[in-house]
C-alpha cells in the first residue's frame, strides 16, 4: 500500500492510525506472509475485529430495543428476534459488501496462489478484511470503545444503502420529470504546506471520479451535496459515505414531498395509519412504516402501551403511549405523517466552486488563496509555470 491508498482507507473509516504497520497488517493475507516470513498476516486481527463487532452490535441493539424499567431490563424484542437481527447486521454478505463497496480489496497483500485464484473479490475474503481492519483499530487505539463505536458505525454504513438511495433518487427524478441528480462532494485544500504532497490526497470513490475531497477544517466533518435542478441538498458526516447518505436522505425526502403534492389531493389526518399505507400503494414510499409495540404497567398496575414508528429515509422515530394499542398506533402514525408531510426539507445554497490553478490538481478556497499562493510559490517556484 502506498501512502495515497493508506490515506484513502483512513479517511474512509474515519480513523487515523498511530502505527501504520497495523493497518498494513490488516490487509496482509496468510498466503502473502507465507511467502514473506518477515511480515505477519491478518488472521488474529480478524479474530479481535469479530469480537469488537459482536459487542458493538449488541450495544446498538440494546440502545434501540431495550431499557431499564423498575430496575429490570425490558426489551421490545425477544431473544430469538435479537439473534435474527444480529445475524443480519454482521452477516458475511453485509460485511463483505461494505468492504467491497469501499474498494478496500484493491489494496490486499496477496500470495501467488491467492492472485491466481482471484480471491480478492470473494465474499469471505472481503468479510475477513472488514473484521481485520476493525481489529487493527482496536489494537491501535488501545481498545477505546468510544473510538471503536465510531469506526464500526462508519464502516457498516458503507453497505449497499448508499447505492440503494442513489438508485431511488434517480428513479424518482425521472418519474417526476427532473433531470438526473448531480453529485457534488465538498472539495478543500489541506491546511499545511506539507499536506500538498500527492500521497496526502485520496480519491473519493462514490459519486464522482478523480476528484479530491477532504474534511471541513472547521467542523472536522466531510461534506457532500446533491443537486436536483435548482434544488441543492448538503449532507455532512464523519466519513464521505455518511456525508453522501445524509445528502441522499434529504434529496429523497424532497422528491417524496413532490410526489405527495402531485398524487395526493387531500391528506387524511383522521386515519394516519391508512394514509401512510396509501403512500406505499402509490409508491411514494417503498416499504410500510415499522411499528414496534411494548407494554408496561403504571404505578396502579394498569397496562400502558407504547408504540414507536419509523420510516425509511427519516432519522427520527415517533412514539406514543396510552391504554389502547390501536389508539397509540394511530397517534404515533400521526406524528410521523405530520413530520413527513409538513416538515420542510432542508435546502442549502450550492457551494461556490473552489479556485482551480492551471497545471495543478489542487483545489483551493477563496479565503486561503492569498496566503497559500505566496507560500506555494516560494516552496514550488516552477509549479504550473509551463501551463
Amino acid at each position: 500500500m502506498n501512502m495515497e491508498n493508506i490515506d484513502y482507507v483512513q479517511s474512509s473509516i474515519g480513523y487515523h492510525f498511530k502505527n501504520l504497520r497495523l493497518l498494513q497488517q490488516a490487509f496482509t493475507r496468510k498466503s502473502y506472509s507465507q511467502e514473506h516470513p518477515e511480515v505477519q498476516d491478518n488472521e488474529c486481527l480478524e479474530f479481535y475485529g469479530d469480537e469488537v463487532l459482536d459487542l458493538y452490535v449488541a450495544k446498538s441493539m440494546f440502545k434501540r430495543f431495550s431499557k431499564i424499567q423498575n430496575g429490570e431490563l425490558v426489551s421490545q424484542k425477544n431473544e430469538g428476534e435479537l439473534t435474527k437481527l444480529k445475524s443480519v447486521f454482521v452477516s458475511k454478505h453485509t460485511l463483505a459488501q461494505c468492504s467491497y463497496n469501499a474498494g478496500f480489496y484493491q489494496f490486499l497483500y496477496l500470495g501467488k496462489s491467492d492472485i491466481k485464484n482471484e480471491v480478492q473479490k470473494s465474499a469471505s475474503v472481503n468479510e475477513d478484511l472488514f473484521e481485520a481492519i476493525i481489529g487493527a483499530v482496536a489494537v491501535d487505539c488501545n481498545w477505546d470503545f468510544s473510538v471503536l463505536e465510531k469506526v464500526c458505525e462508519t464502516m457498516l454504513s458503507m453497505d449497499s444503502i448508499n447505492s440503494y438511495l442513489c438508485v431511488m433518487i434517480i428513479e424518482k427524478c425521472r418519474e417526476l420529470g427532473f433531470s438526473d441528480p448531480i453529485n457534488i462532494p465538498g472539495l478543500r485544500q489541506p491546511e499545511k504546506m506539507e499536506d500538498f504532497r500527492p500521497h496526502n490526497w485520496w480519491e473519493v470513490r462514490i459519486g464522482c471520479d478523480q476528484m479530491h475531497i477532504a474534511p471541513n477544517p472547521q467542523t472536522g466533518l466531510y461534506d457532500y451535496g446533491i443537486k436536483i435542478e435548482n434544488h441543492f441538498f448538503a449532507g455532512s458526516g464523519i466519513g464521505p459515505f455518511q456525508a453522501k447518505m445524509d445528502a441522499e436522505q434529504k434529496a429523497l425526502n424532497f422528491l417524496r414531498k413532490e410526489e405527495i403534492k402531485r398524487k395526493i389531493k387531500n391528506i387524511d389526518y383522521s386515519n394516519p395509519v391508512s394514509q401512510l399505507h396509501e403512500f406505499v400503494q402509490k409508491k411514494i414510499i417503498t416499504i410500510e412504516p415499522i411499528y414496534d409495540f411494548s407494554e408496561y404497567h403504571d404505578s396502579d398496575g394498569n397496562p400502558i402501551w407504547r408504540c414507536t414508528v419509523s420510516l425509511e429515509g427519516l432519522k427520527e422515530k415517533f412514539e406514543a403511549e396510552g391504554v389502547s394499542k390501536k389508539e397509540v398506533k394511530q397517534e404515533a402514525a400521526l406524528k410521523l405523517l405530520k413530520a413527513f408531510v409538513e416538515t420542510e426539507v432542508e435546502e442549502s445554497e450550492q457551494w461556490k466552486p473552489p479556485v482551480f490553478y492551471a497545471g495543478s490538481t489542487r483545489f483551493w478556497s477563496d479565503e486561503e488563496k492569498a496566503r497559500h499562493e505566496a507560500e506555494f510559490e516560494k516552496a514550488f517556484p516552477s509549479w504550473g509555470k509551463e501551463c
